[in-house]
């Protein structure tokens, strides 16, 4: 019998489950100590526990450090929509047809990035694995496991990633999101991925510039913003409803994950940085996202979108949702007007960040 500790997921404004639970895992396998010096990128300073994070613990701050990272250089973070989410029309990454399962091509190259290596397997059960999980737990790595459905409820998809915490005599200890804990004897899951080792990182600079250009350039941007000023230029008392969702909706993967990728371009001591191995081009790549998503009165794309959020009176009172005052006020012109600019912003600050990176790629 064995149990170790994996920091639970997510513990901030982390919204992908699978990359939440996967930062959870990577952490544990990368053997980082609870008395770990973590940099505190506000301060410019490493951790002098002023409090203003909320006294989380290191672990949970550096887990959040590289959901950020992987989350970045998975590509999702440049997107307006999660690939595993069923419930949009197409899907903004190139090459994801409905019902993306997180593809080997996928996991392979993120996994490649966090330096580890893994094994994969389909349909088994908890007594089939049992063993295997055994394995990699003694030697200090872990697995995750998922159902992927078909869903119950339209969000399952962000929770059916959880993570191995340990074993017993007769079944494994599962972690669900939120930190909840319980052992599993019987049972069996779709997805296993186990994590066997530590290996060196293949991929590039240029491999990961070109994956962030290729979704910043992908067709489906274009598409959707010309369905954006299209749909608001035909708000009707009987499509209001269903377009104010639409429009909360897009904007609350941006509003969340460009800041992320700028946060996790930004210089500081980091578990598994620097994203780019030249210097020079991490320091411009992180002055350049984080004066289109984070500079404050810049017309970044976080305060922007907040902006979004306020022209229908959404946020934190009615838990980022729209409410009835919000259906009146996507039938005012005005306003109408308002979402079409603040989204052509988001849109422009993507492609300024596209034309950036092209920039680098040509002098790489």
């Amino acid at each position: 019998m064995k149990s170790f500790k994996i920091p639970s997921f997510p513990v901030g404004a982390e919204s992908n489950g699978f990359i939440a639970a996967l930062s959870s895992a990577v952490l544990y396998c990368l053997h980082i100590p609870e008395e770990y010096s973590y940099w505190c990128k506000p301060k410019g300073s490493y951790c002098m526990q002023c409090g203003a994070c909320g006294n989380l613990s290191v672990l949970s701050k550096l887990q959040e450090e590289i959901y950020h990272a992987l989350l970045t250089v998975s590509g999702l973070a440049f997107t307006f929509d999660y690939p595993e989410d069923d419930s949009v029309p197409y899907h903004t990454m190139p090459n994801t047809p409905a019902g993306w399962r997180w593809p080997d091509s996928f996991v392979a190259d993120i996994l490649d990035f966090a330096g580890l290596s893994y094994t994969r397997y389909e349909n088994k059960s908890v007594q089939e694995m049992r063993g295997r999980v055994k394995d990699i737990a003694d030697c200090g790595f872990t697995a995750l496991v998922s159902n992927h459905g078909p869903w119950q409820n339209e969000t399952d998809w962000n929770r059916s990633w959880r993570v191995v915490c340990g074993y017993t005599n007769a079944g494994i200890c599962i972690m669900h999101s939120g930190g909840e804990v319980v052992t599993e004897c019987q049972g069996a899951y779709e997805d296993w991925i186990l994590i066997t080792g530590r290996t060196e990182r293949r991929q590039t600079d240029r491999d990961l510039l070109k994956r962030i250009y290729q979704i910043l350039t992908d067709p489906s941007h274009d598409k959707l913003e010309r369905e954006i000023y299209d749909d608001l230029s035909h708000v009707t008392p009987e499509n209001a409803i269903g377009l104010a969702y639409k429009m909360m909706e897009i904007n609350g993967v941006p509003i969340e994950t460009r800041w992320h990728a700028a946060e996790a371009f930004y210089p500081g001591d980091k578990v598994l940085f620097p994203l780019m191995k030249e210097e020079k081009i991490q320091k411009e790549l992180g002055d350049l996202l984080f004066s289109r998503y984070i500079a404050d009165n810049n017309n970044e794309t976080h305060g922007t979108g907040w902006k979004i959020w306020n022209a229908l009176q959404v946020g934190p009172d009615t838990n980022y949702l729209p409410a009835e005052e919000s259906f009146a006020l996507i039938q005012k012109p005005q306003v109408q007007r308002t979402l079409r600019d603040l989204y052509k912003i988001v849109f422009d600050n993507d492609r300024a960040v596209a034309k950036g990176i092209c920039k680098i790629l040509e002098e790489i």
